[in-house]
């Protein structure tokens, strides 16, 4: 990595940029970025058809759960993928497994589950609290530049690639799934096991986005470029594009703002992303206009 380190250095020399720009950190957050990006893009239109925003918001949280949960019981606090992706698969699959045997509303199940995780990871973290300086999990609660590593990178690019390849394979019949689960059936997919498949994609997604994006934070990324992308997207794969175009100009706006003014990295991504939602709220309203 060092030559690239050194390539990162020249270029943003010769690009005029901030003397800030060539340091390592800012290198490994660019690329994180442009693999970070596509994958919740790609899946942040599939989200919101699904329905599953709010969900997306319950398994942040849990990420917490897991990160106290695995502080507790010795995992390292800056790589504690075990335990995290553990405990926010666990929370949800059993979401889904409620959802789809009770007749209670799906935001309802989602609220009691929240709640669970809340009250668990208070308490959790209290005992948590003892091995390490609290303000260390802010890192993961509202994501930052300094905590990308280059095992993290590898971890993300491995995951990128996992849900690359699951999306390309089931990607028409999640798409109906999503709009019509009737649909789905007569075309012949397993609309059941689509659910918790999607689940666990999306499961893997927010754990390995938390070092960038944090954990509060992680539910824009995955629910606004979808929303962005509405305003704009004549057709499926319209919605898919502009969605994965959105979050990566986005994510590499807030890289910028973040490295400029020292703000957090999720928080500048988020904030980025929401301008692009009204930028593009507008531009869509003067278009069915004209």
């Amino acid at each position: 990595m060092d030559g690239f380190y050194g390539a990162w250095a020249n270029l943003s020399h010769s690009l005029g940029l901030p003397a800030s720009f060539a340091y390592p950190f800012v290198a490994r957050g660019v690329i994180a970025v442009l693999l970070l990006a596509p994958m919740l893009g790609g899946l942040s239109h599939l989200v919101v058809a699904r329905r599953l925003a709010f969900l997306s918001t319950a398994l942040g949280q849990a990420a917490l759960t897991g990160l106290t949960i695995g502080v507790a019981v010795g995992e390292p606090l800056t790589s504690a993928y075990v335990s995290i992706f553990g405990f926010c698969l666990v929370c949800g699959v059993l979401m889904v497994y409620v959802r789809r045997r009770t007749s209670l509303p799906p935001d309802t199940i989602i609220g009691v589950f929240m709640a669970f995780t809340l009250g668990l990871g208070i308490c959790l973290l209290v005992a948590a609290t003892r091995r390490f300086d609290i303000h260390r999990i802010e890192a993961v609660m509202f994501g930052s530049l300094l905590t990308v590593t280059e095992t993290d990178l590898l971890v993300l690019l491995l995951a990128c690639i996992a849900l690359t390849v699951a999306v390309a394979i089931s990607y028409n019949h999640l798409l109906s799934d999503s709009l019509s689960t009737q649909l789905a059936r007569v075309e012949g997919a397993r609309t059941t096991r689509l659910e918790y498949m999607f689940v666990v994609m999306l499961t893997i997604a927010i754990t390995v986005s938390l070092k960038l994006i944090g954990a509060l934070l992680v539910e824009a990324m995955v629910v606004v470029p979808a929303a962005a992308a509405r305003n704009l997207a004549g057709s499926a794969r319209g919605y898919l594009a502009w969605s994965i175009a959105l979050a990566v100009v986005a994510g590499i706006a807030g890289i910028a703002a973040s490295t400029l003014w020292r703000v957090p990295t999720g928080g500048a991504v988020v904030l980025a992303l929401t301008i692009c939602f009204f930028i593009t709220l507008a531009v869509g309203a003067l278009t069915r206009r004209a």
